[in-house]
């Protein structure tokens, strides 16, 4: 064959390459777009119509999340395998990403159910707040929960299963949880939205090679996240909002129980079925002011539910108090029960069995201890009762004037929340607030990284000179300071660890106290204030005087008093310490110490029977410190003012500041100081001489109260301790 004939030939065989090439280019096109309009529209599954995250019967999987496959029964039904039980969908609703579900085996006769317990995955789908768990009666002989309407309250008459088979075949309704705000701006940038596995990806056709990627949403930089949560943001009528609250775009800054439902009027949220409204929020002041949205205007509303607040993210300031709402009791004009209506009132409600009534005090509250037979009438007689926190001062007003009109009005002034002090910590150094999903906890964002609490040192912006000057300065304190430091720190952990008590920062310590608004008592380690816990217990708060000196006593009565439980020494309910600020923090006992009440009434006029009485407590309370515990406690403090009586004047002791720690077998103890206070102390605590130091030292000190007590002699006791 010659050159020419073979350049005859080469041209057409050209040109079928380069067509063949440009089909084939165009079919890779055509491909990569229609693997993207697989994902794109609403597709039919069984009865309804899906789009995504679902996937199954025509829809590949890439389409969505790998746990949300559609079973598609042709055109009568569809289903959904959950933790390996199936649900029936009966409707989805793309726009809000919602779904309603039905167990397979509860739509039809109880009879025939099997009752599996199943849990539904909660990073996956969230029951909506107008649904809550029932527990069948015991006589059913089913013992798993099932998902029934709020409205459904089969308590309040004879169990009707009936109903509650025609209530479940109806099912319930959840909320797929996906990034609305990334679908919705992957969609906007002409994506597609989909998973890869577990992780949502954002899928497009590249225009250079005409394959479909697939990317994850990019990661914020620290500073977009600390710009990000550092903005207050708008929520119906609350214009200047923060953690722990968020909208949809905002989670990083927010806690996941506290997502926000705006609309033109108000800020709403649901903590654990129970939807609250926003009534102030002011981040200079720290305090936050809700309601419970159901009671706003409504003292009577349907099917209220009583739930406790969720105390972890913000915190009950102490004028904060608990309203107790009693529903539909039966007649109690039998009870000849005797009690101080200042706290009790009728409410109002009369419901199908009977009337209602509302108590203006924590239920916990030492002033209720008059009516406690009341109280458990109450709880036996009534169908319901709901807590409610509310305003300390606006109850006050309503027991002096116990109207309707004064108890909706403190329903609706609601009731104050502190931000944590890890909060405070963190915007006081310059950080944001918001929350990590991986740790699950509390972070701190900054310009230069996440922190847990506190914003570290970030790039200096200053000469050379001044940066030499500043870490010089830096240098010299830090070689200074680093081994009081560590050895503080590592004590303080070593003390939290220890000791199975709650540990109180000292802001909490100040909104326990009214900062520090009422003092009880002084001595010679601090003084004693009266505070009120945000269950409404009272309780008395000794704050150490800040020295260097009194470490080690403070240490020593954490640790004594953790390790004892005895009618008769005072209860330990937690302590503080944060560097130089320490505080102790036990029950409250209200007639006070021993040394005013016997320097109120003279021997001659006290009760001898009384005074036995507080006699014997004591010497049990000792005889417990030096043989019930473990490990034996020697007081070395044992005197009327570290005696506290409650209300039935039954002794406890306290103040075991200067106690010791010693093994049960050892009889002498080696001191390098002088321990107690004048009039009271044993001898060999001054010298020597008088023999050695042991656990007896307390008794002769018990003697000395023992005869201060009957007026035999009167110390010389200055309040003293040496």
């Amino acid at each position: 064959m010659n050159s020419r004939a073979l350049i005859r030939f080469s041209k057409p065989t050209s040109c079928l390459v380069i067509i063949f090439c440009f089909f084939s280019l165009l079919h890779h096109c055509a491909s990569g777009e229609q693997e993207l309009g697989l994902c794109d529209d609403l597709y039919q599954c069984g009865d309804i119509i899906a789009g995504f995250p679902f996937w199954g019967g025509d829809r590949p999987e890439h389409c969505g999340l790998p746990l949300l496959e559609l079973h598609c029964h042709k055109n009568t039904s569809t289903s959904l395998i959950i933790s390996d039980k199936e649900y029936s969908v009966l409707h989805v609703d793309q726009t809000s990403y919602t779904l309603t579900l039905a167990r397979a085996d509860l739509l039809g006769p109880f009879c025939s159910a099997k009752f599996n317990t199943t849990t539904l995955p909660p990073d996956i789908f969230d029951v909506l707040p107008t649904y809550k768990n029932l527990t069948c009666p015991k006589d059913l002989r089913i013992n798993i929960p099932v998902n029934v309407p709020m409205s459904f309250n089969p308590e309040e008459k004879e169990f009707d299963l009936n109903q509650l088979e025609s209530v479940l075949r109806k099912g319930f309704e959840v909320k797929v949880m996906i990034d609305e705000i990334t679908c919705q701006e992957c969609l906007a940038s002409g994506g597609i939205c989909s998973f890869n596995g577990t992780t949502q990806v954002c899928c497009k056709t590249t225009s250079s090679s005409s394959r479909v990627t697939c990317l994850p949403k990019p990661q914020p930089s620290a500073t977009e996240l600390h710009n990000l949560c550092s903005k207050r943001f708008r929520c119906g009528d609350q214009y200047h909002l923060l953690y722990p609250f968020w909208i949809p775009g905002r989670e990083e800054c927010g806690h996941p129980d506290f997502k926000l439902e705006c609309n033109t009027s108000f800020a709403e949220l649901n903590i654990a079925s129970v939807k609250f409204r926003i009534l102030e929020a002011n981040y200079t002041t720290r305090i936050v002011r809700l309601a419970r949205s159901d009671y706003l205007g409504d003292l009577c509303p349907q099917d209220p539910s009583n739930e406790p607040f969720d105390k972890n993210v913000l915190l009950f300031t102490p004028n904060t108090e608990l309203l107790t709402l009693f529903y539909d009791c039966r007649d109690f004009s039998f009870s000849t029960v005797v009690y101080d209506p200042t706290y009790f009132s009728e409410l109002g409600c009369d419901g199908v069995v009977g009337r209602s009534y509302y108590v203006t005090r924590n239920l916990s509250s030492s002033l209720l201890d008059g009516a406690r037979d009341l109280l458990n009438i109450l709880s036996v007689l009534c169908l319901r009762n709901v807590s409610i926190p509310a305003s300390g001062l606006a109850l006050e007003t309503l027991q002096k004037y116990p109207t309707p009109y004064n108890l909706k009005k403190a329903l609706e002034q609601g009731f104050e929340l502190g931000v944590t002090r890890d909060c405070f910590l963190c915007t006081d150094s310059g950080g944001a607030c918001g929350y990590n999903h991986k740790s699950s906890g509390f972070v701190c964002y900054c310009n230069n990284g996440p922190y847990d609490r506190i914003c570290g040192p970030g790039k200096w912006s200053h000469g050379s000179s001044l940066l030499a000057a500043v870490l010089g300065l830096l240098i010299i304190s830090t070689l200074f300071l680093r081994k009081r430091k560590v050895s503080h720190d590592r004590r303080k952990q070593n003390l939290k660890a220890l000791i199975p008590l709650n540990y109180y920062s000292y802001a909490q310590v100040k909104l326990i106290t009214k900062s520090f608004a009422e003092v009880v008592g002084e001595g010679g380690f601090g003084t004693v204030y009266r505070g009120t816990l945000s269950d409404g217990r009272m309780v008395a708060v000794k704050v150490l005087k800040d020295s260097k000196g009194n470490e080690d006593d403070f240490i020593n009565e954490v640790a004594s008093m953790s390790k004892t439980s005895h009618v008769n020494i005072v209860s330990l309910l937690g302590f503080c310490f944060e560097g130089s600020k320490r505080a102790i923090i036990y029950e409250f006992l209200e007639n006070g110490s021993l040394d005013q009440l016997i320097s109120s009434n003279t021997s001659m006029n006290m009760d001898w029977l009384a005074l036995y009485g507080i006699a014997l407590g004591v010497a049990r309370g000792l005889e417990y410190l030096h043989y019930g515990c473990k490990t034996r406690i020697v007081h070395f403090d044992i005197k009327p003012s570290n005696v506290l009586l409650d209300k039935n004047l039954c002794p406890k002791l306290s103040d075991f500041g200067l106690a010791k720690l010693c093994e049960k077998k050892e009889s002498i103890m080696s001191l390098l100081d002088t321990r107690g206070t004048i009039g009271y102390i044993a001898p060999e605590m001054i010298s020597r001489v008088y023999g050695t130091v042991s656990h007896k030292s307390d008794v002769y000190s018990y003697g000395m109260l023992v005869l201060e007590m009957i007026g035999a002699r009167n110390n010389t006791s200055t309040g003293n301790s040496t």
